[in-house]
This record gives structure tokens, sequence and C-alpha cells, in this order.
């Protein structure tokens, strides 16, 4: 909250303190993308079921890319972190905000 204060841009998805700043400055005045709050439990229920979120292929090169190491540091870390995120626990919903992100 202290860097709007300051002038800056908000993107970001409507929870934690995002939802508290769009009722100071409006919704409008933020680049808001994901799901809204009350989709994001019916997503979750869908993926206990076995459901695994969406990876489009500009999400899987962006996978692929921090797998083989390209970045550095600990890549066995984010493998795992990939191959949870691609295979059911994508509990914070990363893979299927990804584009609405981009698009933001």
């Amino acid at each position: 909250m202290k860097f709007v204060m300051n002038g800056c841009l908000i993107i970001g998805t409507m929870d934690g303190a995002n939802v508290e700043i769009a009722e100071e400055v409006g919704k409008e005045n933020m680049f808001v993308f994901g799901m809204e709050v009350d989709k994001v439990n019916e997503e979750l229920h869908k993926m206990r079921g076995g459901y695994r979120g969406y990876v489009g292929s500009r999400l899987a090169r962006v996978f692929e890319t921090i797998k083989t190491g390209t970045f550095g540091g600990d890549t066995p870390a984010f493998q795992n972190l990939v191959n949870n995120l691609c295979n059911g626990g994508d509990n914070y919903l990363v893979c299927h905000d990804f584009y609405a992100y981009l698009d933001a």
C-alpha cells in the first residue's frame, strides 16, 4: 500500500490488500486480472477432483525455460515447483491466471 501512496501502478488479483485498495481508489484505477473471488472456490473444488489447470503453449514455454535452468539458481527446486503447478498443486491458480495477467 505504501507504493500506491507514492504513485505506483497496481497489477494484481482481487485478494488481500488489493480488495481494500480498490475500495479506496476504485477498481478502475488498478490493473486487475484473474478470477473473481466467488469463482476461486469453485475452481479449487474442481482441482481437488483431479482437474488440472490449463497450461497453454506460452505458459508451457515459460515452464520449460525454468526447468532447464536458464535463469540459474536452485534449478531442482524450481523444477519441483513447476511440476507441482502442472500436476494439480496450483493452489493459488497461477496457471489459470497467467493469460489474464499477460492481457492486463
